[in-house]
């Protein structure tokens, strides 16, 4: 699964630049779900600078967000969204037919 963010919100506190909202998409390739999450509270000890800051980390943020505090992995919203892609992909999609009297 490709997990990527297409726009982040920040906030200036507990420092400038804090990211604390994140729109994303899951795809496989073939089909793509869109959403977004609210980040989990900064921590200034390991704060990391927006220009610092990488895609990859701003994916675990969003992976750690939707997953705070669930302690059985079927109740996992990232599997959910990954579920939801691939059923999407395998659902039987209708084919172009030739128009019988053509």
């Amino acid at each position: 699964m490709n997990w990527k963010i297409t726009q982040i919100k920040t906030f200036n506190n507990p420092e400038i630049g804090t990211i604390v909202n994140a729109s994303f998409s899951v795809s496989d390739g073939t089909s793509t779900i869109e959403s977004d999450t609210n980040l989990l509270p900064a921590d200034s000890k390991s704060f990391i600078s927006l220009e610092n800051t990488t895609e990859e980390q701003v994916v675990q943020w969003v992976k750690d967000s939707l997953d705070h505090n669930i302690t059985d992995e079927f109740f996992s919203q990232v599997k959910q969204y990954e579920f939801i892609v691939e059923r999407k992909t395998k659902e039987t999609q209708p084919q172009v037919t030739p128009l019988p009297w053509a």
